[in-house]
């Protein structure tokens, strides 16, 4: 099988360098359905999860999908274990840049 659009063929080649595309992109479902519809998982601890969804942050991705297989569950389960962590680390990463941004424009933080 050889998907016609672009997203699902490099889904496939991601898969085909091995089970595990980064730090938690798990991709033999991908491989199984000849990437069909969303078939990767984020796999890991809340902290192994947050961490991949904030790698993706760093790149410039700005909207982020996350379900499960268990629509209900896995919705509390976020809210209780993975959320909080990226919303600490946003915002950790909001405060470090927030000293920076008061400084003029070629003046000189100390």
């Amino acid at each position: 099988m050889h998907p016609q659009n672009r997203g699902s063929q490099r889904l496939l080649a991601a898969a085909a360098k091995g089970e595990l595309h980064d730090r938690a992109l798990w991709t033999p479902l991908a491989a199984a359905t000849g990437a069909a519809g969303n078939s990767t998982a984020l796999v890991g601890t809340p902290e192994t999860v947050a961490q991949a969804l904030l790698d993706y942050v760093g790149i410039g991705v700005t909207t982020l999908l996350i379900r499960g297989y268990d629509p209900y569950d896995d919705a509390i389960d976020y809210g209780r274990y993975l959320l909080p962590l990226v919303r600490e680390e946003i915002s950790h990463r909001d405060r470090q840049r927030a000293p920076l941004a008061a400084v003029p424009a070629g003046a000189v933080a100390e």
